[in-house]
């Protein structure tokens, strides 16, 4: 680590302590990177990142200082955007990341290269088809799991299997049991998984988008980066986005209507390693709920990978998936175990939009976020020791 001096910047206690956050981060999720957080104001001490993975340049920076930095030290430029500078997050100070994986520096992506997307589903009409052709237009092979939908998804489903490569199923085989057995469907997707022969899976929801970490990346191609890097497992930093009225109609775009989002509010959001390349020995997740995959060997790319979350999408979409076709098919088996939970303060009385006041526009979360995107570092419910909420002193 070292520190250089800017006239026009110092470090605040809650700068400061983000990126100790970060550090801990990084060392929980990869050991071998040793102290990789160095601090930057001003000019830097070339000398002293001759051995780093990454540099963090916070405070004002010039693009003249940056790409000296750059050639100087072999870092690829990755990110720039800010972070807060104190607790009431309406103050932010510039950031720069600096590190060893430059996407654009690895081999050309092989054409045998086999992503495949497992998909769970449940009357999800009026979003399923976009999900399909956003995977396969982009390359990703494509399986549902389809819980006995009883809304347009199965027509869907057939009309698309017919004219691509998409497979497709209904589980359980014997029909609708009367309840959702979440532990029973996920091992159903690692029974997929194991068989699929594919180099990476992603175990995907019906009303997610999954993006690359660096903007301009394909999801293909960062996957097969992250692998030429030695990593066989990605995490996900979870967005979820917002209705602020009730414009939605099925079909719509979701990436161009939702434009208001906020960090995930769970302490299970910041667990969803949910991408993999599939081992010799079968993996688990339904254990538990699916927020990760495990198994002897993992090593998880250190930076998250975008889940944008449409969960509900209107006031009447809301009503209809939360309390007419989630709630009332929860299993009580699984209930017991404290699954299922995240939706019980909902009911008959409750609003399905949200206000844009203390909602985040989708276009400004590098410019103020940036750490906390890659790595859910000093966000409210972060539940790991060292890398939660920031308190000022």
């Amino acid at each position: 680590m070292f520190r250089a001096r800017h006239p026009d910047y110092v470090a605040t206690p809650h700068t400061s302590a983000l990126l100790k956050s970060l550090k801990v981060y990084l060392h929980k999720v990869d050991p071998t990177l040793g102290d990789v957080v160095s601090v930057v104001a001003g000019e830097p001490e070339y000398s002293s990142l001759a051995d780093a993975t990454m540099a963090v340049v916070l405070g004002p920076h010039d693009h003249r200082s940056m790409r000296r930095l750059a050639r100087r030290t072999g870092l690829h430029g990755a990110f720039s955007g800010g972070v807060p500078t104190n607790q009431r997050l309406d103050e932010f100070t510039p950031i720069a990341l600096f590190d060893r994986w430059d996407p654009a520096a690895v081999g050309p992506r092989r054409a045998s290269f086999d992503v495949l997307a497992i998909v769970t589903a449940y009357n999800e009409a009026d979003v399923i088809e976009q999900l399909l052709e956003r995977l396969t237009t982009s390359g990703v092979r494509v399986h549902v799991i389809d819980n006995w939908s009883n809304d347009a998804t199965p027509d869907i489903l057939s009309a698309f299997a017919n004219r691509s490569a998409v497979t497709w199923e209904r589980f359980p085989s014997a029909g609708d049991t009367g309840h959702f057995e979440l532990e029973r469907l996920l091992r159903r997707v690692e029974e997929v998984a194991a068989e699929s022969g594919a180099d990476w899976v992603i175990h995907h929801d019906a009303d997610e988008i999954r993006e690359s970490p660096w903007p301009g990346v394909s999801l293909m191609d960062a996957l097969w980066a992250v692998e030429q890097w030695g990593y066989n497992c990605i995490d996900h930093t979870v967005f979820n986005f917002r209705p602020v009225d009730n414009s939605w109609s099925p079909g719509d775009d979701l990436a161009s209507s939702f434009p208001w989002c906020e960090f995930g509010d769970t302490p299970a959001d910041f667990l969803q390693i949910k991408g993999w390349k599939p081992q010799a020995t079968r993996l688990t997740m339904a254990s538990n709920a699916g927020h990760q995959v495990d198994f002897e060997g993992r090593r998880v790319f250190p930076y998250k990978f975008l889940l944008r979350h449409y969960s509900i999408r209107s006031q009447e979409h809301g009503e209809r998936k939360i309390l007419r076709e989630r709630q009332p098919r929860w299993s009580p088996e699984e209930r017991a175990k404290g699954w299922h939970v995240h939706y019980d303060h909902y009911n008959e009385q409750t609003s399905f939009l949200w206000s844009p006041e203390g909602l985040l526009r989708w276009g400004t979360i590098d410019e103020k976020y940036l750490l906390a995107r890659l790595s859910g570092v000093g966000m409210p419910n972060n539940p790991w020791s060292g890398e939660g909420p920031v308190v000022d002193v």
